[in-house]
């Protein structure tokens, strides 16, 4: 599977608050959208983990970055 970084979101007093989204590609040119994050808070109480969507479901999605969802239009475009 090729996994591609479209977006980062860095944010936080310390950039302890981290959110990457990557295009995925199968064997077969089925796209997906992976999302990743890490956030620390002031605590240090660690929050991390993933979730992958279809491309569909992501651009519908409320619970996600819409820069990260302009950068997933934008690459679907130029394919």
């Amino acid at each position: 599977m090729k996994k591609v970084e479209i977006y980062k979101r860095v944010k936080g007093p310390m950039d302890n608050y981290e959110d990457w989204y990557y295009l995925q590609a199968d064997e077969e040119s089925f796209f997906s959208v992976l999302h990743e994050w890490s956030h620390v808070s002031p605590n240090l109480k660690t929050n991390t983990g993933s979730k992958q969507y279809t491309i569909e479901d992501f651009l519908a999605s409320s619970d996600v970055h819409t820069g990260a969802q302009a950068a997933v239009r934008e690459k679907m475009r130029s394919r």
